[in-house]
């Protein structure tokens, strides 16, 4: 019974320990910090590098960064498709966009890490050769490119001041060049 009663204070001060913690380390929100992360307008992005250059996609975008164990290839694809990959059972495309912006450069991973991007109507993932973090960025850093004929100015948000490409993942994900919709040969069911 006394052992009871120990364990009882023991708690109690423990709680009481673990709540003035909580107090001391949370962020005190008054009106003027609310201000400054409302004024700056800092969004968060998932940077990464694809060959030698550096891009981002909005977090908002992203379901979930990976590496997989294996990106199986379909025949009678576009360049641009790597492959298939199993992600718990569900089957993902995968999409080279060096391939796809024709940069000239490709990815350099043997065993490249896979970034999922979804919305409600469309999902994919973007092979990519090393995941360089989130990162806040305010609208005011990021640059507007002119605008240009090829296809990653079409997929281009703007740039950052250390030179990382932001990309619209939305807009990726409407692209309709990524729905693979073909049959081979004349073996149809019906």
């Amino acid at each position: 019974m006394e052992s009871n009663t120990l364990d009882y204070f023991k708690r109690e001060s423990d709680r009481e320990l673990l709540r003035k913690r909580a107090e001391k380390l949370a962020l005190k929100i008054s009106d003027e910090t609310d201000g400054l992360d409302k004024k700056s307008g800092a969004r968060d992005y998932v940077f990464f590098r694809m060959g030698p250059n550096s891009y981002g996609f909005d977090a908002s975008a992203v379901k979930e960064v990976m590496i997989p164990e294996e990106i199986v290839s379909v025949p009678c694809t576009p360049d641009f498709h790597l492959g298939l990959m199993s992600v718990r059972g569900h089957l993902w495309a995968v999409i080279d966009l060096c391939a796809f912006f024709r940069t000239g450069e490709s990815i350099e991973s043997e065993n490249p890490g896979v970034i999922l991007l979804a919305d409600d109507e469309s999902e994919f993932g973007v092979a990519v050769d090393e995941i360089l973090g989130v990162i806040s960025v305010s609208g005011d850093e990021i640059k507007s490119l002119p605008d240009g004929e090829n296809r990653l100015a079409s997929f281009c948000v703007g740039v950052t001041a250390d030179r990382k490409t932001v990309l619209n993942g939305a807009a990726l994900l409407r692209e309709e060049s990524f729905m693979v919709n073909e049959f081979v040969g004349s073996n149809r069911l019906s």
